[in-house]
């Protein structure tokens, strides 16, 4: 990677081909550069990609529509950071708890400066469906899109990008950690099995505390 200044874009491409280099070189210079506007612009744009989808595909928005979009922004916006400090904390957690050595601060780096790809994926959507490109799909009387050629673009996109941005997360983690991707990916899957141990607890809880009562 080239020589990387803390003010210099450089990271933003180099973090596609040589993500381990990258997040090495932003954890040395400035572990809190850009952390918490990346973690704020995929559920942002995300959710502008849904709304103008909407509107552009013919479906009836009310008149404060501008207002909620603003509100749903916000909300993204607020729970992307929050995301991002929980998912940084718990993967931190399970990366310790297999012998990795990174730092909740360093992870929350790892994790915002992983989300590009789908900051890409989304703000490509925008600009296409704004500038004609595309074609957004027909809503359905229930609200939904209706599967089209359309819809299939986009979601290639979305795929493809949201793929390699799982690569990326997942070299970012390891070299946090100072192990390989493969088990940085064991540390997600941890995450995730504890994530699901904890949803099924409250399932679990709420079914029998709604038998108890009845």
């Amino acid at each position: 990677m080239a020589n990387g200044t803390a003010d210099s874009i450089a990271p933003y491409f180099t973090i596609w081909t040589e993500p381990r280099l990258t997040i090495r070189r932003i954890v040395e210079i400035d572990p809190r550069r850009s952390v918490i506007i990346l973690a704020m612009l995929a559920p942002v744009l995300t959710t502008l990609e849904h709304q103008w989808m909407g509107v552009m595909s013919g479906s009836k928005t009310p008149p404060w529509w501008p207002f909620q979009v603003a509100i749903e922004v916000i909300a993204a916006a607020i729970f992307g950071i929050l995301a991002l400090y929980v998912n940084s904390g718990l993967v931190t957690w399970a990366g310790r708890a297999i012998g990795g050595v990174g730092r909740a601060l360093e992870m929350r780096a790892a994790i915002a400066w992983s989300e590009i790809p789908t900051i890409t994926a989304a703000g490509a959507s925008i600009i296409a469906l704004l500038l004609g490109l595309m074609t957004p799909p027909i809503v359905g009387i229930n609200g939904l899109p209706k599967m089209g050629q359309p819809l299939i673009e986009l979601g290639g996109v979305h795929f493809v990008l949201g793929v390699w941005g799982f690569v990326v997360s997942l070299k970012c983690i390891g070299e946090v950690h100072k192990f390989s991707a493969w088990r940085a990916l064991l540390a997600v899957l941890i995450v995730a099995l504890f994530a699901a141990a904890i949803l099924g607890l409250i399932i679990l809880v709420s079914y029998l505390s709604r038998g108890g009562s009845s």
